[in-house]
């Protein structure tokens, strides 16, 4: 249903601009969730720079503290459970050894998942009790916060229990799930229509097209866009004609992974609406001091 009102929105601003390339921002009233009118601060994977990743004492130190945004990785573990995690083995970031899709939810949770974490030559984190925890825990624990679901498992199979929980929870109108396979996407259409997720592959190529050519004619229904800050020659890729073309569908524009201040700053002075970033407390200095 959101399709047609952006067909609406895109009108309205082209009949306020006179201009159907370059609608101001300003001018496209939003119902967006993720556009809030200032930079979300989002800390990746719960602040991965401050806190071990994806564990449940990141969220509940970082979201209250600076985050507007729960950012989790999601896995499902051999029990059919979604978890919290970004890798398919666990060696990198907890204390045991084997696939994430071997292990239940139960063995997963017993795992240390502070151990790998080091800050200043020390692991602070060992022997807390912090386990891989589920994808329900961490809404349960923050039920009214915007939240992204990035899908590291590319498994089809994943994509019903997520939808059940999602659904049960109650949260399909604040939530958006990234996903890397046209497979997982489309499934979740099917199976959870009223759940914002990535663009498939073609919907992407189609996107970048109308971008390079400024097709005023072109209409699309994403919630979020996050694109790289720059390609690896260093060519920028959120520009203001960039947050322009996608403002004028009312898309949510993110950038991943910012940690420096100087970059941060330039995205916020453009009008970017979310970045992701390893440290939300400089993010947040820098959205909410200048």
């Amino acid at each position: 249903m959101r399709r047609f009102a952006l067909i609406a929105l895109a009108s309205i601003a082209v009949s306020c601009t006179g201009d159907p390339s370059l609608p101001p921002a300003a001018q496209v009233p939003s119902d967006n969730p993720f556009r809030i009118g200032r930079t979300l601060v989002i800390p990746h994977a719960g602040g991965d720079g401050l806190y071990p990743e994806n564990t449940l004492l990141a969220y509940e130190q970082t979201i209250p503290r600076w985050g507007d945004v729960v950012d989790i990785d999601v896995r499902l573990a051999a029990d059919g459970v979604p978890v919290a995690i970004h890798d398919a083995t666990v060696e990198r970031t907890t204390d045991g050894t084997g696939s994430v899709a071997d292990l239940t939810s139960r063995q997963l949770g017993q795992l240390d998942a502070g151990f790998r974490f080091e800050l200043d030559g020390k692991f602070p984190f060992r022997g807390q009790g912090l386990g891989v925890p589920t994808v329900e825990a961490i809404l349960d624990q923050f039920p009214d916060t915007l939240t992204t679901l990035d899908l590291k498992d590319q498994r089809v199979e994943l994509v019903a229990p997520l939808c059940e929980l999602i659904v049960r929870l109650g949260r399909t109108d604040d939530l958006y799930v990234g996903i890397d396979t046209d497979e997982q996407v489309l499934a979740f259409r099917e199976q959870c229509p009223d759940v914002s997720t990535s663009g498939t592959s073609e919907e992407r190529g189609l996107a970048r097209a109308a971008r390079d050519t400024n097709d005023p004619t072109f209409v699309s229904d994403q919630l979020v866009s996050q694109p790289p800050f720059q390609r690896d020659d260093g060519t920028l890729v959120i520009t203001e004609e960039f947050l322009a073309f996608s403002h004028r569908f009312d898309t949510a524009v993110f950038a991943y992974v910012i940690d420096s201040s100087e970059q941060m700053r330039d995205l916020v002075a453009l009008g970017i609406d979310g970045i992701y970033t390893r440290y939300p407390d400089r993010l947040a200095d820098v959205v909410h001091n200048g």
